[in-house]
């Protein structure tokens, strides 16, 4: 019986430690606060919140003494939670948990690594809530992360490579579309100077053309014009000889 005694004292006291072990954290990780007969617990589904991942966070609302709690049904009606990180706060749409009663979730994605609250204003069935709860700190990715990214220097040079070679060809396309503007340009100008010179050459020749025809008719005029000279002419002795 003696010895019955001692192991029961020694697992009661095992006990005792475990438990003064486990609730702290616990209780940092969520925080619960009662305003009259109304209790609110407040924290991270998936903990320990990490920056970038989509995490929820969760109230728990109940109603009662303490030991004869009872879940409140739509218990934010007309409470509004914020999420806040320095001073900025985000409203987040709570909805009922599907596997607790008393239970709600809202939805967030945390960006900044550091301390967040929830701030909650209203009531609760009547019941005044004006509070802000402190909610375990979100951390960086990096504290589980392996191995550091920051030091894969053959992923780092490959994607430097691959922007050089972009502007370089960038580069080289720009200088070829700038040649075959030039080009275009000097094929232009020279089409313009083949019409020019095409409307002189026209020029001279229509020039040419009017001269020879007035040449022409000149020679048709005088030929008429001697040809009734001699027609008219009187027949002389040395046209009988």
């Amino acid at each position: 019986m003696k010895i019955v005694g001692i192991a029961f004292v020694v697992g009661a006291f095992l006990m005792t430690i475990l438990t003064i072990m486990i609730i702290p954290q616990i209780s940092f990780a969520h925080i619960s606060k009662t305003f009259g007969n109304t209790t609110i617990e407040a924290g991270w589904i998936s903990e320990p919140p990490l920056v970038g991942d989509l995490n929820s966070i969760v109230l728990q609302v109940s109603s009662g003494a303490s030991g004869e709690q009872t879940p409140v049904a739509n218990a934010l009606a007309n409470l509004t939670v914020s999420v806040k990180s320095g001073t900025i706060t985000k409203v987040l749409d709570f909805q009922p948990s599907p596997t607790t009663d008393g239970g709600y979730e809202g939805t967030v994605l945390p960006t900044r690594v550091g301390p967040y609250s929830l701030v909650l204003q209203g009531d609760v069935k009547g019941q005044k809530v004006d509070s802000e709860f402190k909610i375990e700190d979100v951390e960086s990715k990096s504290i589980f992360s392996f191995p550091d990214s920051s030091i894969d220097t053959t992923n780092t040079n490959n994607i430097n490579q691959q922007v050089q070679d972009g502007i370089s060809k960038l580069s080289n396309d720009i200088q070829k579309s700038r040649d075959d503007l030039n080009n275009s340009q000097n094929e232009i100008l020279g089409i313009q100077q083949s019409v020019d010179r095409l409307k002189a050459d026209s020029g001279i020749s229509y020039l040419i053309l009017l001269t020879t025809l007035g040449i022409s008719i000149a020679g048709i005029v005088m030929a008429g014009y001697l040809y009734s000279l001699l027609r008219d002419r009187k027949p002389t002795r040395l046209d009988n000889v």
